[in-house]
């Protein structure tokens, strides 16, 4: 009867014993992780908050040796090396978050390389950005 008796409190602590580990088990996979919307994108010493924003677009403008303003956005090698002609080009590239403006590059061009490398830098940047706010988990880009 001894032997009996200690079988059944052993299975009754082994029957308690899973069930707490049961519970435990089913509690770690019933959480949901609950990702914070918080997107900042950090530049040269600024943080930008595009949580929200719901337009983003890229401006690309030159001032020309003459001092006019011109819209680069989407100007082929043939009309950037027409203005470059006409001497150094300054070149002010930025993106427009809704109302917020976020200066990426600013500088002197004096030949097409050097836009085709600040414009290839530019791309990359808006980009990063497309990028960050497709992902749910990320929420911060460090541009360079």
């Amino acid at each position: 009867m001894s032997n009996l008796f200690n079988n059944r409190r052993f299975r009754r602590a082994l029957t308690l014993a899973a069930s707490v580990l049961a519970i435990l088990v089913l509690t770690a996979c019933g959480s949901t992780k609950v990702y914070n919307n918080d997107k900042t994108v950090v530049y040269n010493g600024a943080v930008y908050n595009v949580s929200k924003v719901r337009q983003m677009s890229a401006k690309i403008t030159g001032k020309l040796a003459d001092e006019s303003s011109v819209n680069l956005k989407g100007a082929d090698r043939k009309k950037i090396e027409a203005y470059l002609d006409q001497g150094p080009m300054y070149v002010r590239m930025a993106f427009a978050l809704d109302d917020q403006e976020m200066l990426y590059r600013a500088s002197s061009v004096s030949n097409w390389n050097d836009y085709n490398t600040m414009q290839k830098s530019f791309k990359k940047a808006g980009d990063q950005i497309t990028s960050l706010m497709g992902n749910k988990k990320k929420m911060q880009l460090k541009l360079k």
